[in-house]
């Protein structure tokens, strides 16, 4: 049976916590990617001496400043949602995302988890509702170094150039969604009524992550993939991806900046039981990280 939204408001308001301010960071632009992981890995270099560092590790909160468009279809009917950047943020009642990154040689397994509130209250004559949506998304995946290729550096400064470099991750993981929405109606006598639902899926998702250090201080990166397949309670398809730009400040800690694309498809059924949405968020990306 496919899941039942409690209200299109509802429902606009929980997938709108996706995009909101500060909530969200998608991925630091290849981990194998000295520049946009921040870490001084000389010691793996093919120019340095003495022997490579078996574990790194990286963390990063970032700000995803993006907006959301598309369709809920709740019971049969469709809605159109265009919300801005801007529009989302006066909803945002507080939320907080990190990534964190942790490298064996090739392997390497990642977390990014967000929290989110997303809400807004309505005043009546008589009474006040309060809606209010939590979210929680969990990404957990693991990859593999597939592909290594060192550019070379200029013999009169191999320190510094050394770092020009491509690597090619591919990996594999879920993500966890839960969503919680909760009403609370305020009576001018008595305790409040409150109605609250839970409702979660997980999308498994393979992908690809390209990094590119061309230099000591600069560095970009790709990073794509596709999941969900319908498996269970699984979007039937999603799409993701990000391009990000990295800049060295010191040893290190590094500076990311790019664009984020995100889309799913959860629209199962027919006719009067028909439901789910299918959007696509995207906008710019902030963050900073430090690597160890």
């Amino acid at each position: 049976m496919p899941r039942r939204p409690p209200s299109a408001f509802v429902c606009w308001l929980t997938l709108g916590l996706l995009v909101a301010p500060v909530l969200s960071a998608q991925e630091n632009a290849g981990s194998g990617s000295a520049v946009v992981q921040g870490a001084d890995d000389s010691e793996s270099s093919p120019v340095a001496k003495g022997p490579a560092r078996d574990w790194t590790f990286f963390v990063a909160p970032f700000g995803w400043l993006a907006g959301t468009g598309g369709t809920v279809v709740v019971n049969g009917e469709e809605t159109d949602i265009d919300a801005s950047f801007s529009d989302l943020s006066k909803r945002t009642r507080g939320g907080f995302q990190v990534y964190f990154e942790a490298r064996h040689k090739k392997w390497f397994v990642a977390f990014e988890g967000t929290w989110a509130t997303l809400g807004e209250e309505i005043e009546g004559q008589i009474l006040t509702t309060d809606i209010e949506v939590e979210q929680r998304i969990y990404d957990i995946r693991a990859g593999y170094e597939a592909y290594w290729k060192f550019l070379g550096a200029p013999p009169e400064d191999p320190k510094v150039d050394w770092r020009r470099r491509v690597v090619v991750d591919v990996f594999g993981g879920g993500r966890y969604f839960r969503t919680a929405p909760k009403i609370t109606i305020f009576r001018p006598i008595g305790e409040p009524i409150t109605s609250s639902t839970i409702d979660s899926r997980v999308d498994p998702f393979v992908g690809l992550r390209v990094a590119w250090d061309w230099s000591y201080r600069w560095g970009m990166g790709f990073r794509g993939d596709i999941g969900g397949f319908g498996i269970g309670d699984a979007s039937q398809f999603t799409w993701q991806s990000t391009a990000e730009i990295g800049y060295r400040l010191s040893k290190r800690v590094v500076i990311l900046g790019g664009y984020r694309w995100l889309d799913f498809d959860t629209i199962t059924g027919e006719g009067d039981d028909r439901n789910g949405e299918n959007l696509l968020q995207h906008g710019p990306i902030i963050g900073a990280g430090i690597g160890f």
